[in-house]
């Protein structure tokens, strides 16, 4: 089977293919992934190249990003998805809700916030915000909205307990 190689595609397939190069890249590149979901090195060239049609499959999208999680970019294809659904994807807690923590948590997220606050208030001291800077920006605000999810997690097992 032949792969059409000469294609223009419209901007948003061409950002799902840029998130799919970065998910193989992430893998350990081409031969690793192909090996992985059990393809052709030339099948994962197809489906990472903006002259294609050809797109990873949702399996295999879902067993790359399952092996990758903690990586750079993660979950590179799924966040994608996404945003063009006018989504975000963030992380849930990873501990279990005691329903004690509450005062802890509200502390850390006011720390967070603050954090948060500073880093905004650093990019915008020349009124240009770099690259570097809203990326800085971002993983303050991730560490606010984890904390959020912690607090929103403890609440419900509040909740739960007083249904006993």
């Amino acid at each position: 089977m032949t792969v059409e190689r000469t294609i223009i595609l419209p901007i948003e397939l061409q950002e799902l293919k840029s998130a799919s190069r970065a998910l193989v890249r992430a893998f350990g590149g081409q031969d690793a992934a192909a090996k992985r979901i059990g393809t052709r090195q030339q099948r994962i060239s197809d489906c990472t190249s903006r002259n294609t049609d050809a797109f990873l499959r949702l399996d295999e999208v879902a067993i790359l990003e399952a092996e990758t999680v903690g990586m750079a970019g993660h979950p590179h294809v799924t966040s994608v998805l996404a945003r063009a659904l006018d989504m975000e994807i963030v992380p849930l807690a990873h501990c279990a809700a005691s329903g004690r923590d509450l005062l802890r948590l509200f502390a850390k997220q006011s720390r967070s916030n603050g954090e948060l606050a500073d880093k905004i208030l650093e990019a915008h001291d020349d009124d240009i915000v770099t690259p570097d800077e809203a990326a800085l920006i971002e993983d303050a605000a991730d560490k606010v909205i984890a904390t959020a999810i912690r607090i929103r997690a403890e609440a419900q097992m509040i909740q739960r307990e007083a249904r006993r």
